[in-house]
């Protein structure tokens, strides 16, 4: 039976509910491992799922940074240094991603934490995780206020990405499926998509 809930009803909703039920009811999203630099050159490292493609040419991402009512870690790294990395989440990273989420002292490496290996290449200064199959290097183009409930979108540019070449098909395609990346569903719950086909362009 189809149940139907009211603005009302959601804001109504036990906290941690609420917090459950509306982070899962969009759908699956992607998991991504987020490596910053700390100004005391301190990697710090952690778990998004709000990654959004902004544009291809230029190639831009953008995710989402929680209203700074507390430190965040990730964001003041971005700022202070102009630089960020993503990382895609496979299987075998998906308890150490998890992990990463968890809330280290700025002095604390979350990759030594975790038991991540960092990776740094000599154009781009922000770590990566060495593990991760799919890398890409990203700087700072900007960021916009989000009046509705006070968080950030950062928007970055894509300047460096590393990715074993088995996985680019011939029309440039990822294949993520091979890589056994993951999605997630909530702050959580994680899955293995499965491709089902790839459909011919759409014309009228």
């Amino acid at each position: 039976m189809q149940k139907q809930f009211s603005l009302e009803d959601i804001l109504a909703m036990e906290r941690f509910y609420r917090r459950d039920f509306m982070n899962t009811i969009s759908g699956y999203r992607s998991c991504h491992l987020l490596g910053t630099l700390s100004y005391k050159k301190v990697p710090n490292l952690g778990l998004f799922n709000s990654i959004t493609h902004v544009g291809a040419t230029p190639p831009h991402l953008g995710f989402i940074i929680r209203p700074l009512t507390v430190p965040r870690q990730t964001y003041h790294n971005i700022k202070a240094q102009g630089y960020f990395t993503l990382n895609q989440v496979t299987e075998e990273l998906m308890h150490q991603a998890h992990q990463a989420s968890a809330k280290y002292e700025p002095d604390h490496s979350e990759f030594e934490a975790v038991g991540l290996k960092t990776q740094y290449t000599d154009t781009h200064p922000a770590p990566y995780v060495a593990e991760s199959p799919i890398k890409l290097g990203l700087e700072l183009a900007e960021e916009h206020h989000i009046k509705a409930n006070g968080s950030i979108f950062v928007i970055g540019k894509v300047v460096e990405v590393l990715i074993d070449e088995v996985l680019i098909a011939e029309d440039g395609h990822i294949l993520l499926e091979k890589a056994g990346i993951l999605s997630v569903a909530g702050l959580d719950s994680y899955y293995k998509p499965a491709l089902i086909d790839r459909l011919d362009y759409p014309r009228p």
